[in-house]
């Protein structure tokens, strides 16, 4: 099938040379020096504010561990109030046979130590 419109023609194009367009090259040189920093604003801004949202949800995370924290802490005080108590001590104390000691088997021992604490205390 040869139609009359599209005929090859064979090109020698052994002695074409290519040269770079400066122009284009001025433009795409522009295009990077504008574009680029450009992009590098739109990225900040953006890792900014996924920051801003990442540490917010870091600031509630904390504060429920610091209310949590807190209410053990509580819990703890009142059971160390409970058991420290005077009567639960002596209740204790008296379960397991304890008795109040005698004047006279009371033995006061003292070092430098103590000594110097007891002055202290006084």
């Amino acid at each position: 099938m040869h139609y009359g419109y599209a005929q090859r023609k064979p090109i020698e194009n052994e002695f074409i040379v290519r040269e770079r367009d400066k122009r284009r090259s001025r433009e795409l040189l522009a295009v990077v020096l504008l574009g680029l920093p450009l992009g590098l604003l739109l990225w900040l801004f953006a890792w900014q504010n996924l920051e801003v949202i990442r540490l917010g949800r870091e600031a509630t995370r904390l504060r429920a561990v610091q209310a949590d924290l807190e209410k053990t802490n509580k819990k703890l005080k009142i059971e160390v109030e409970r058991l420290t108590a005077l009567d639960a001590v002596e209740s204790k104390a008296e379960a397991i046979g304890l008795q109040p000691a005698q004047g006279a088997r009371v033995v006061v021992v003292s070092t430098a130590a103590t000594r110097g604490r007891a002055e202290v205390a006084r």
